[in-house]
């Protein structure tokens, strides 16, 4: 189980040929929250293409790209940064319990919800998100105010959604904004 936000350090790595060129390595974050339901009630409710706009504080609208494949077209806003719409991928494996998606154009950006099952019927919910460089990562960090992390703040703010969708069945946090 995570404490708290966990950000690891940016990796340089250098090329095998003469500029031994630098490049950044994709950051990550992780964060979890216990909701009190099943695994398997969570899993089912988040894999919902429909609820979407229900957990994820940017997401207003969100449906399937393809009818009924694994791409999935989302519509929603940022505060201070506007509206956006992206297509992505979006896949569910049941048995292991697992949610993966991200966008494959244009952005280095994908994530991860794992639900574990644990005593008294309650289950963890665990969010990985990963940025790589050509994500908005890097310029959302530098528009924040000092001491904030607006992406561990999206991501609690995504699960505490989650948690008073199913436990509760009201409403979705608001997205916290970027510059305070």
């Amino acid at each position: 189980m995570l404490a708290g936000a966990r950000k690891f350090p940016e990796r340089v790595r250098s090329s095998r040929d003469a500029t031994r060129e630098k490049r950044k390595a994709t950051q990550q974050y992780e964060r979890s929250k216990v909701i009190g339901a099943p695994a398997d009630e969570v899993l089912a409710w988040v894999a919902e293409i429909g609820n979407l706009p229900e957990s994820l504080p940017p997401i207003k609208e969100a449906d399937r790209a393809d009818g009924s494949g694994d791409r999935i077209w989302t519509k929603g806003e940022i505060p201070d940064r506007g509206e956006f719409e992206g297509e992505g991928y979006f896949r569910v494996f049941e048995e292991y319990r697992r949610m993966e998606w991200g966008a494959e154009v244009g952005r280095d950006y994908s994530g991860r919800l794992q639900v574990a099952d644990l005593q008294d019927g309650k289950s963890e919910v665990a969010v990985q998100l990963y940025f790589g460089e050509r994500s908005v990562e890097g310029e959302i960090q530098e528009e924040c105010g000092e001491g904030r992390d607006p992406l561990v703040e999206g991501i609690d703010a995504t699960l505490e959604s989650i948690r008073r969708q199913i436990e509760e069945g009201s409403g979705k946090v608001k997205q916290p904004s970027a510059t305070g």
